[in-house]
């Protein structure tokens, strides 16, 4: 119960008239006259009203009480309110008290009027303006998270850029509000060194908040949670990077000897299928042999049915080649395939396919690594580009094969 210090005015004599009893929320206003011309004493009085106003703040308090639990018992993920486990009912309230309580909080503007001046000064300090000089992109950024936001110190202008695709493309709607808080916390908790591996290898964040720790797991595990908690992020405590080699063949505009057509399938909708050209919307698709993985221009994930189904919420820098931009891989294997535009190749099942983020600052190459270039039979011709068989016309060349 709340503790209540009054102190009481000296109250003279007086008649009170009969009145409607009145319950208020902190105070109570009643009549205890029996009559209208009944005199109470200054004690009398000061005791009754003493009396009511102690009652009705213990029933401000239980109700205030109760929805402070249900609305802890809501926010909860897990049920911690076993008397029995003290350290489970700690742990409880303080990640009870963390949902209220957020270190990244975005405060949403109620009212959108905002000064074009104001918008400008906003735009240019967060640096969105090099993004765009859509006064209604920034807008919707403005009121998003409110006009004291500031970036983490740590998070690099491709991040950032990344977070603002979030709030303005409809691609990513409903969810995408609820990824841009999370990875603005990823990055904040980063840089924080607050993160303890000991508790465990990643971490789950939900609505802007780390929610608990645990290890890691499967891409079908991580998809259910992205059903059960739309937009969240399972990260690992230790930032991740995926490395990309540099080739001088990016370098090759001229014979186009290392460019290749790509095309690539949703392996749950042969339907659900997208090509691109070797040269197309400013990038080049570069068979790099130096590459671990297949990374294709975000325009072309954006063309599937669903840029969101199978690929995973979260994403990563490279390292090397691509510095500074994010990239995202599928959480499930795809079907790719290389070729001229005419003739194409047999359909290869890799887990290792990325994206580029869209927009990426200074960067024109989708990469074909030899993730897939393995799988495809294929050969080269001196100063001629790459020639892709099936598997059918490939064992037909009996050199090949080692027979005669």
């Amino acid at each position: 119960m709340r503790k209540i210090s009054l102190k009481l005015p000296k109250v003279p004599k007086t008649k009170i008239s009969r009145k409607r009893k009145t319950l208020g929320v902190k105070g109570v206003e009643m009549s205890i006259s029996p009559s209208e011309t009944n005199s109470v004493s200054g004690s009398y009085f000061v005791y009754g009203y003493l009396y009511s106003l102690l009652y009705s703040n213990f029933l401000y308090t239980s109700e205030e009480s109760a929805l402070e639990k249900e609305f802890t018992k809501n926010l909860s993920l897990k049920d911690s309110s076993d008397p029995k486990d003290e350290k489970q009912n700690t742990a409880s309230e303080t990640k009870s008290k963390a949902f209220v309580d957020m270190e990244f909080t975005s405060n949403p503007v109620t009212n959108n009027e905002v000064a074009e001046g104001d918008l400008r000064m906003f735009a240019e300090r967060l640096g969105i303006n090099k993004f765009t000089e859509n006064k209604e992109d920034w807008k919707k950024f403005y009121v998003f998270s409110g006009s004291d936001f500031a970036w983490p110190d740590t998070m690099k202008v491709g991040e950032c850029r990344k977070v603002f695709d979030y709030i303005i493309r409809p691609e990513w709607e409903p969810i995408g509000e609820e990824l841009a808080r999370n990875t603005i916390e990823y990055r904040r908790l980063l840089g924080s060194g607050d993160l303890d591996e000991r508790q465990g290898s990643h971490i789950l964040l939900i609505n802007g908040k780390l929610v608990e720790y645990g290890k890691e797991i499967s891409s079908e595990e991580d998809e259910e949670l992205g059903k059960k908690f739309p937009g969240c992020l399972y990260v690992p405590v230790v930032e991740r990077f995926v490395e990309l080699h540099r080739s001088l063949a990016r370098d090759d505009q001229r014979r186009k000897e290392w460019q290749s057509h790509i095309c690539i399938r949703n392996i749950l909708n042969a339907r659900d299928e997208v090509r691109m050209a070797n040269m197309e919307q400013g990038f080049r698709m570069v068979i790099d042999t130096g590459a671990t993985m297949t990374v294709i221009p975000y325009f072309v994930r954006q063309q599937l049915y669903n840029p969101k189904d199978g690929w995973k919420r979260g994403s990563i820098y490279p390292a090397g080649y691509g510095n500074g931009a994010k990239v995202t891989q599928v959480s499930r294997d795809w079907l790719v395939c290389l070729g001229d535009g005419t003739n194409w190749s047999n359909w290869v099942r890799t887990s290792e396919l990325y994206s580029w983020q869209s927009d990426p600052p200074n960067f024109n190459c989708g990469l074909i690594g030899y993730d897939v270039l393995n799988d495809i039979p294929h050969y080269k011709p001196y100063r001629q580009t790459y020639v892709f068989l099936k598997n059918d016309i490939f064992n037909q060349i009996p050199q090949v094969l080692g027979s005669e």
